[in-house]
């Protein structure tokens, strides 16, 4: 199981293709945009609400058939936890990969820039609602116990010229590698003073 991670706009799908990870994907984006006739744009909650059920429904298909898969989330609730402890019981290796940027303002900037493009946003109150929910989970997903993820790693994706940067790798709730200097926006959401 692999989980590309990390709040909107933050560069999940243009840094890593779901492809690369798996042949079984699934992008709720994608999907309903597929199902609002190609558009990114104003997507009812109704088809939103169907891309959720379809989204659950392609974890549990996939963990059943025991068939590797990826897929794409903000992190921001405890589902994506609970689907990969389930996928870890049937002995499933689950990896993720998180990417982030150094702060909300700049998450909202490069949204904006997709959305003026024809990609997909939301509002600035849920954009920063999920941005801080997403990185209060972060912690979380270091910890297999709690989590289910054994392999973590995390990204700052803030120097636009440069590309990501690994800043930390977790093996089986161990840390193995911090960046120095450790992004402060890493550093918050670990709960760690100045590094």
């Amino acid at each position: 199981m692999f989980i590309i991670a990390g709040p909107p706009g933050g560069g999940k799908s243009s840094i890593f293709s779901l492809s690369a990870f798996a042949s079984r994907t699934f992008n709720a984006d994608d999907r309903a945009a597929e199902l609002n006739g190609g558009s990114y744009q104003d997507i009812p909650l109704e088809i939103r609400r169907v891309v959720n059920r379809e989204f659950e429904q392609f974890v549990e298909a996939s963990i059943d058939a025991e068939q590797s898969f990826a897929l794409e989330t903000t992190l921001r609730s405890e589902i994506t936890f609970e689907q990969a402890k389930m996928a870890q019981s049937k002995g499933f290796r689950v990896v993720m990969r998180y990417i982030a940027l150094d702060n909300v303002e700049k998450h909202l900037e490069r949204v904006r820039a997709r959305a003026a493009l024809g990609g997909h946003s939301a509002s600035e109150g849920a954009l920063r609602r999920i941005h801080a929910s997403s990185l209060a989970n972060l912690s979380k997903a270091l910890d297999p116990r709690q989590s289910g993820i054994e392999f973590v790693r995390i990204y700052d994706n803030s120097a636009d010229e440069q590309g990501p940067e690994l800043v930390l790798t977790a093996r089986r709730g161990r840390i193995i590698h911090v960046a120095s200097p450790c992004p402060i926006w890493l550093q918050q959401a670990m709960g760690w003073s100045n590094l």
